[in-house]
């Protein structure tokens, strides 16, 4: 097998990673997406054991094409999942209101906030 087909195969299987990766995003996996990540990272290692002057450049570029895409979808799905989560914990926290309790002298009384997170770590 030539460098090129060593090349090519590994590339294919990061696109098969990548478009596991898609549905795991999808699913919100985080367990799943972990795995992936450690996959893609083994991958993309072995990759840059390669020359470039002893590859047909030529020959990947269809490939690269199709991962650089499925990438930047990947990405999009993350940065999405990102922001509704950070909507999530913005709405919650500003719908928090102040605990009414009862104080030690019996009387009804607004004690500190509640928080929802520690924002000072």
């Amino acid at each position: 097998m030539s460098k090129t087909e060593q090349v090519l195969a590994k590339m294919f299987k990061l696109k098969e990673v990548l478009v596991e990766e898609r549905a795991v995003l999808i699913q919100n996996d985080g367990e799943k997406l972990l795995e992936l990540i450690s996959t893609k990272e083994e991958i993309m290692l072995s990759l840059a054991d390669f020359n470039e002057d002893e590859i047909d450049v030529d020959q990947l570029a269809v490939v690269t094409g199709e991962i650089k895409e499925l990438q930047e979808t990947n990405l999009m799905l993350t940065e999405q999942s990102m922001s509704f989560t950070e909507q999530l914990i913005s709405s919650i926290q500003k719908n928090v209101t102040k605990k009414n309790t009862y104080s030690k002298t019996g009387t009804f009384e607004k004690s500190g906030q509640t928080a929802f997170l520690d924002q000072s770590l």
